[in-house]
């Protein structure tokens, strides 16, 4: 069933006057404003404590107007179809399939002409797995006269963002920082928890209806994530919580809202990601948080992700590596993921996650699970290396096995190529720890741990005998698999178990070298000599900035790198395979001229940030970079990928850095036949005769979604919120009433600059702070009360140019 065909054919047939009866309804039931209703639906996966009964999925659909999460009354399967992709999948609802509470009546949907069904969403649609960055989450509290749950507003709010152990730390530490959840500020919000109190009946209320009296009362408030606590006598079908996969909303029942693992586990569907099971048992991998094992108290444990999670998130992608056993091998070392978050990794040679690729619809992925920092209580398999299976794209995950020294897994029939081998040669539990590991598949090659090989040290041991001992005394056979067991080197088994490796393990590179991501090429250097550096320093220069006389000092502090991360150019140079990918980051780029080889900056190995790493002549300025480049200062891209799709072609070059690198697909001015739009500019532009005309089109607000003009106007308590965007005020100037453009009705400037304050302080007072909100690190909202909350984070969230131009007095830019 397609969407193009109902809608020009049997939906045209109902589109009338008809809508949903609402007239003795309760105030929080769905009222759609037009007779078509178009929502996207999601998965929402329950879970249940650990020997609890496993609850079936649950789906929801988003509406495309204001965000209303719809429910359906009953199983979606039949309908929704063997094509359905959980955040993909599209629904058009005429009004007969809408029941008067509110809900989706699957039965009637099921009717002739009563839905149609879409699974080919295109980028506009499509819910991203969006894992890094800072995201603000609001904690809904639903409380009625009778019932409320257990925790006050400010125990939720410790519990959720401030106290030893919760999902803001859990994630930050996780993430190595690049995931932060910080709470939200608004009317009525009290540290990122708001109270809704509803005069309905709680008790007995499904979980679907507590939630919808809980996003109704947080209507009008800004945020990323929404994390709704109901009290314990609302029913949630058997589950502690549920949550969106993908989506932004989650579920928890009173008792369990407090716990870590709860909250990390609803928030991790929300990312995208499904379960992680062991032996068929959906929830049962004990080394992943998508599983159900660990505590399940306040205080939690802590632990992290298993190694398909870990991929998926990218927050080690620089220290993944991909195998595919059918034409490579690998031999090398694996250490954990604190190793790169105390900066105690290899600069070459040591990996954290292993990918083996497979001709079939699963591939394997292993990581050695060290047991320390942020993985320190993780509940089983602690300091063995795990080996997890899992299909494409965000499927559920199954546990392999766990390895210790000495042993090997072995699965049959590996892509017609024989058996594929993993074994651990020997392992490390020292500062940071490290596991030698060997893939290959023996009908191509065959691979031993006393190949002479370089050791890779491992500082001092932790201990004075390391164990490093299996969870069983003799792992448990699963299917595909022979037992791990210790096996000899050589071609005919004889019974004899490898030799134990010496404690400074000897590593080898892979035969055919397995493929990291990405891989570019150094840049020719330029014609005309570098320029020398100045005899005589500059006098009272700034410290953190190169001086005019010598543009090619780097700057000796840390700066942040990614806006996420706080580094200096030591590590921005410290691995000559990851230069040119970290000097496209603009701050690298600035702060670190020398190390990045800036133009008449030394001899130029790298490429400048967010250029051509081979930038177009003078003579072909419209040369495509061949490279890839940081599209939309997140994913590695290539002009290639830019062009793919030529109806995304004008959305996608509006991002600067693909404008920069591909000139030519971006039919950028004088560059062949202009079909596309500038780089953040719209795509049919105001003219000359007529400046305030809005952009028709869409455009990309704050970087991350794609909205138009109609949607910045909509509501008039946030346009000028709304308008401080740079995109918003180029596409929408009518809308937004740049100066001279009709008369403006708001109080604040509407076309007030981004990162400025929107009543800038007087020129007589240059030292006043804003009282007003700006975007702080080009992504959020704050204000310098904000600013100045934390006085141990003062200094690091000032060296944001719209805190420091905002807030002169808190960041006592002014003595």
């Amino acid at each position: 069933m397609k969407l193009h065909s109902l809608l020009t054919c049997t939906i045209l047939g109902f589109i009338q006057a008809n809508e949903v009866e609402t007239t003795s309804a309760p105030a929080d039931i769905f009222k759609p404003t037009s007779a078509l209703v178009k929502c996207t639906v999601s998965e929402v996966h329950g879970l249940t404590p650990p020997d609890a009964k496993e609850v079936p999925v649950q789906y929801a659909c988003t509406t495309d107007e204001d965000d209303i999460t719809l429910f359906f009354d009953n199983d979606a399967t039949a309908l929704l179809g063997n094509g359905f992709v959980s955040g993909e999948t599209r629904l058009a609802l005429a009004p007969q399939a809408m029941s008067p509470d509110g809900m989706i009546n699957v039965q009637q949907a099921m009717a002739p002409g009563a839905v149609a069904i879409s699974n080919g969403v295109d980028d506009d649609r499509r819910r991203k797995l969006t894992t890094t960055g800072t995201k603000e989450v609001l904690v809904v509290r639903v409380v009625s006269a009778a019932y409320e749950p257990d925790q006050t507003e400010a125990r939720m709010s410790n519990d959720v963002f401030y106290d030893d152990n919760n999902l803001r730390v859990r994630y930050d530490d996780c993430s190595n920082g690049a995931l932060i959840f910080d709470p939200v500020t608004g009317t009525n919000v009290n540290n990122g928890v708001l109270t809704v109190t509803t005069t309905d009946d709680l008790n007995g209320m499904t979980w679907q209806n507590c939630g919808r009296i809980a996003t109704n009362g947080a209507s009008g408030i800004d945020r990323d994530y929404t994390m709704i606590v109901c009290p314990r006598v609302v029913n949630f079908g058997g589950a502690a919580a549920w949550g969106q996969k993908p989506g932004s909303i989650s579920w928890y029942a009173s008792q369990y809202a407090s716990a870590p693992i709860v909250q990390m586990h609803e928030l991790g569907h929300n990312l995208g990601h499904s379960h992680s099971g062991k032996d068929g048992v959906t929830y049962a991998d004990p080394t992943c948080n998508m599983g159900n094992r660990g505590s399940w108290s306040d205080t939690g444990s802590n632990f992290c992700f298993n190694a398909a999670k870990t991929w998926a998130n990218k927050w080690y992608e620089e220290y993944h590596v991909t195998v595919d056993p059918s034409s490579g091998s690998y031999d090398g070392t694996l250490v954990g993921i604190n190793a790169v978050k105390e900066d105690n990794i290899a600069e070459t040679g040591q990996d954290v996650v292993i990918k083996i690729d497979s001709s079939g619809e699963k591939d394997l992925y292993i990581i050695y699970n060290r047991e320390t920092g942020a993985n320190n209580e993780v509940p089983q398999n602690g300091d063995q290396v795990v080996i997890v299976e899992q299909g494409t794209g965000d499927s559920t995950s199954s546990w392999r096995t766990a390895l210790s020294e000495g042993q090997v897994y072995t699965q049959g029939g590996w892509s017609g190529n024989g058996n594929l081998i993993v074994k651990v040669c020997s392992l490390e539990t020292g500062t940071p720890g490290s596991a030698r590991v060997l893939v290959y598949a023996t009908g191509q090659e065959t691979l031993s741990c006393n190949a002479n090989t370089t050791p890779v040290p491992t500082a001092f041991p932790d201990t004075a005998s390391p164990t490093g001992l299996p969870d069983t005394a003799s792992p448990t056979a699963v299917p595909d698999t022979a037992s791990p067991t210790a096996v000899p080197d050589t071609a005919s088994p004889t019974g004899s178990p490898v030799t134990a490796s010496p404690t400074s393990s000897p590593v080898s590179a892979p035969v055919n070298a397995p493929t990291r991501s990405p891989v570019n090429a150094p840049v020719n250097a330029p014609v005309n000599a570098p320029v020398n550096a100045p005899v005589n320093a500059p006098v009272n220069a700034p410290v953190s900035e190169p001086t005019q006389d010598d543009p090619c000092q780097d700057n000796p502090l840390d700066f942040l790198f990614r806006n996420k991360k706080e580094k200096n150019c030591k590590w921005i140079g410290k691995n000559s395979r990851r230069i040119d990918v970290r000097c496209r980051d603009p701050a690298a780029a600035d702060n670190c001229p020398g190390t990045c080889n800036a133009p008449g900056c030394s001899s130029p190995v790298n490429a400048p940030a967010n250029a051509p790493v081979g930038e177009p002549t003078q003579n072909d300025p419209c040369q495509d970079n061949p490279l890839d480049f940081l599209f939309r200062n997140k994913k590695e891209r290539n002009c290639k990928w830019i062009g793919r799709n030529s109806d995304r072609i004008d959305v996608r070059c509006r991002d600067p850095a693909a404008a920069d690198n591909c000139p030519d697909t971006c039919n950028a001015p004088g560059c062949s036949t202009p079909v596309n739009a500038p780089a953040n500019a719209p795509v049919s532009q105001p003219t000359q005769n007529d400046p305030c005309q809005d952009n028709p089109l869409d455009f990309l607000f704050r970087n991350k979604r794609e909205r138009n003009c109609k949607w910045i106007g909509r509501n008039s308590d946030r346009i000028d919120v709304r308008c401080r965007d740079p995109a918003a005020a180029d596409n929408c100037p009518d809308t937004c009433n740049t100066p001279g453009c009709s008369a403006p009705v708001r109080n604040a400037p509407v076309n007030a600059p981004v990162n400025a304050p929107v009543s800038e302080p007087s020129q007589d007072d240059p030292c006043q702070d804003s009282t007003l909100d700006f975007m702080f690190r080009d992504k959020r909202e704050r204000n310098c009360d904000w600013i100045g909350r934390n006085s141990d984070r003062i200094d690091i969230r000032c060296r944001d140019p719209a805190a420091a131009d905002n807030c002169p007095v808190t960041c006592s830019i002014c003595a």
